[in-house]
């Protein structure tokens, strides 16, 4: 009986460590990914303004 419980226990145990890896995987891939995007839209920004600037004068 202990040893199914201890079985099941460490099982738990276990889903929840590989659980919990993934979340932190995915979080980590979807921070990297907004702050490319953020670089990106900055420079079209800034570019977008720059031309205007130009255009401007």
């Amino acid at each position: 009986m202990t040893t199914i419980l201890l079985n099941i226990l460490l099982g738990l145990y276990s889903a929840l460590c590989v659980t919990f890896l993934v979340s932190m995987v995915q979080s980590i891939r979807s921070d990297r990914k907004r702050a490319r995007r953020d670089e990106e839209r900055e420079a079209r920004d800034k570019e977008y303004h720059e031309k205007r600037m130009r255009d401007f004068k």
